[in-house]
């Protein structure tokens, strides 16, 4: 059965009768949150709010960006963590706010909110606690819209967003559907793995500013959420909330164009690359075992930078090897080791390259010496030593 069915059957107890004359009359706190577009949800005796704003694109083509996203990752197969394969309207861009950053039970979720990308823009949908008794319909509002189908992407959510959600639904587990199993993107990691040495932070703020150019301006800052909601608990006035709410739906927002972003620079498709950021996609790819990927990053990374590296060469010897393209990774093993800076690793791998592909003992052995004379750590330079000796031994078998 469907979690929507599952939400319909516990509903049915609602009596069909009119509300009674006293209850139909708003409340002070329901006309100010009706101000700022929440609607209530009930479920069973519990009440929450939610709203649902479309906006449109601000740029024309994410909506084509997403699709051609979609297209590669469904063309190559690929097990990168960023991929996914259901239509883009199933991806969840997912954040949460809480009365706490620890994942501690005195923690709260009170506002729970996604984007999802339509044809015609970005639908954001705010499920909003009014207060702790009211927790099963605030879950179970968001549970409703949630399939299993569909893929979250957070900034952190793995860490922290998601275990609480966890947690909460846990708790309440017999009033509610099950949490569906789904796919779990999460941003952070890929942004670190871009960005950690260049930028100060990578927290959202910052990579949304260096990064996105979307500096906000009268931004109030998730930080003061925690302040906030407990003093609308005191007061029932939602509206001081307005900020923080405003300031969440920016971010689930937010998400999608850094989503965009980051698979684009993944995959090369975006307009501008780094150096830096082909070489991080090309360690991602290998890590992935993803080589032929990996060696069209590093090729890109090495002609998109301004100054030659050793380092990003001898990177790409070695993925040619990998590929069992010896007779290419020792062409670039041979640049190095008449280059200005070689590197002994480099030489390493070539000593190896002529004395198992080669079987020329000799220059396996010229080359190991030729290392020797550079400067290493002891423990490298313990190690082709062992191979120098090694290798002498062998020619002299040889010669014999």
């Amino acid at each position: 059965m469907s979690l929507k069915k599952k939400l319909l059957r516990m509903k049915t107890h609602l009596p069909d009768e009119p509300v009674p004359e006293e209850k139909q009359s708003l409340s002070g706190e329901e006309k100010a949150l009706k101000a700022l577009g929440f609607t209530p949800f009930y479920l069973e005796q519990c009440r929450s709010y939610r709203r649902k704003v479309l906006y449109e694109w601000e740029d024309k083509e994410m909506y084509t960006r997403m699709e051609r996203l979609r297209n590669f990752w469904e063309q190559n197969d690929s097990a990168h963590p960023l991929s996914f394969q259901y239509p883009v309207e199933n991806l969840l861009f997912f954040d949460t706010e809480t009365t706490g950053l620890s994942t501690g039970a005195g923690t709260m979720i009170f506002l729970i909110g996604y984007a999802r990308v339509k044809k015609d823009g970005i639908e954001v949908t705010q499920h909003f606690l009014p207060g702790p008794e009211q927790e099963p319909a605030f879950l179970g509002g968001f549970l409703e819209d949630f399939g299993e189908e569909d893929i979250i992407v957070s900034y952190n959510g793995k860490s922290f967003d998601w275990p609480q959600v966890r947690s909460r639904h846990a708790f309440l587990r017999r009033e509610l559907p099950n949490l569906p199993e789904t796919g779990h993107i999460d941003l952070l990691h890929a942004a670190r793995r871009f960005w950690k040495e260049e930028l100060p932070s990578c927290r959202l703020a910052v990579v949304e500013d260096k990064k996105l150019g979307g500096g906000r301006t009268d931004d109030t800052p998730g930080s003061l959420a925690p302040l906030l909601y407990f003093e609308y608990m005191e007061s029932n006035n939602p509206a001081p909330l307005k900020g923080i709410m405003d300031h969440h739906d920016q971010d689930v927002r937010t998400l999608v164009q850094l989503y965009a972003l980051i698979a684009e620079k993944i995959i090369g498709s975006a307009s501008h690359i780094t150096a830096k950021e082909h070489e991080a996609a090309a360690h991602w790819w290998e890590g992935l075992k993803e080589l032929e990927k990996a060696e069209h990053r590093w090729l890109a990374a090495e002609q998109s930078a301004a100054v030659s590296s050793p380092r990003r060469i001898y990177r790409l010897a070695v993925n040619k090897r990998k590929q069992k393209k010896l007779r290419e990774a020792a062409r670039l093993l041979e640049e190095l080791r008449t280059s200005r800076f070689p590197l002994p690793e480099a030489m390493e791998e070539l000593a190896k390259y002529y004395e198992h592909t080669e079987k020329n003992i000799d220059e396996a052995f010229a080359v190991t010496e030729e290392a020797l004379r550079l400067p290493m750590p002891e423990k490298m330079k313990a190690r082709l030593r062992k191979r120098q000796e090694r290798l002498l031994r062998k020619g002299a078998v040889h010669e014999q």
